[in-house]
């Protein structure tokens, strides 16, 4: 399903409103909401949204955060995923701390920090006596057409739920943990958020079957574009 928007704003409100309903349906299905965050600068304004909005609505306690991907950098550090969604959302919400579920980039080496994590999210899902599902992963497109850190023509594992990858084209470039398609397509729902001219042609280009890690995306049940001029 694809849905357009003049501006970035109400992208951003309606994306929050669909974060909700996903979160009010899970709950009421099993207790619980598992959320995978994106970086980048366009969910920004979402993050904000469901801090402020949302913030007596949800209830924090059954939400678990999750991240796609993240750099190998400290977590101080300007280009951490972490840093901004702590900084738009998770420093805002009363969200117990076992609930965020970070890539601990301060693990080395990054094999074994990308492992930490895999098997950080197999326990959660072991102990919720479910299959690794989440409920709603949120993704971004780059204008190279990558998703998470999963970046054309750089091989990533089809048997694990994390990997590591050293995209030498990535601005900036930093070695990256990332989820993979496993973790990706055996979750319920994605949620595309893209903004810009250069990330809509490449997003047409990808419904024109070009081999882009966006076209390899399938998850079980939804598959949502949210797209801002």
């Amino acid at each position: 399903m694809i849905f357009e928007y003049n501006n970035l704003n109400d992208m951003s409100f309606d994306a929050a409103k669909t974060v909700y309903n996903f979160y009010t349906y899970y709950i009421k299905k099993q207790n619980f909401f598992t959320f995978v965050l994106s970086g980048g600068n366009t969910p920004k304004i979402l993050y904000q949204i469901l801090a402020s909005q949302y913030s007596e609505s949800i209830n924090w306690n059954k939400v678990y955060i999750f991240f796609g991907d993240e750099r190998y950098i400290d977590i101080d550090s300007e280009y951490s995923n972490y840093k901004m969604a702590y900084n738009n959302i998770l420093s805002m919400i009363n969200i117990p701390a076992e609930n965020i579920y970070r890539i601990k980039t301060e693990i080395t080496p990054i094999e074994r920090c990308a492992d930490e994590y895999e098997n950080s999210i197999k326990i959660f899902f072991r102990d919720k006596s479910k299959d690794v599902s989440f409920d709603l992963v949120l993704l971004g497109l780059g204008a190279d057409g990558h998703i998470a850190s999963i970046f054309p023509d750089i091989k990533i594992s089809d048997d694990k739920y994390i990997d590591y990858v050293f995209p030498e084209k990535a601005n900036p470039n930093i070695p990256r943990i990332t989820f993979t398609y496993k973790s990706i397509n055996n979750s319920k729902n994605v949620l595309f958020l893209l903004s810009g001219d250069r990330k809509i042609k490449v997003l047409k280009e990808v419904f024109k079957g070009k081999e882009y890690p966006a076209k390899y995306i399938k998850p079980k049940e939804n598959l949502l574009y949210f797209i801002s001029k």
